[in-house]
């Protein structure tokens, strides 16, 4: 495995960095292993910008295109129709 020599190091985040180890049953090297390849991880993710309204218009777009049709009747049992339960205010 390639080795990492960071030379420079805060002493504060060194010792940040220990107790997160600590609390993980980790050692340092392990801790820090798992941070790196968490990090490395997400950058590979794509980063959405999209807001709900673009992901809405993206979903009914997608149901155009596949030709998938809601109506009335497939929502028909979704709510509960039970009077519930008495509050007294």
């Amino acid at each position: 495995m390639t080795q990492v020599i960071l030379k420079q190091l805060n002493p504060i985040v060194l010792e940040k960095l220990k107790r997160l180890a600590q609390s993980h049953q980790r050692t340092l090297e392990e801790e820090i292993t798992s941070i790196l390849e968490d990090v490395a991880e997400k950058e590979e993710e794509p980063k959405s910008s999209e807001g709900f309204w673009d992901m809405t218009l993206q979903f009914r777009e997608r149901m155009q295109q596949e030709n998938i049709t809601f109506d009335d009747a497939d929502f028909a049992d979704i709510r509960d129709r039970s009077v519930g339960r008495d509050v007294e205010f």
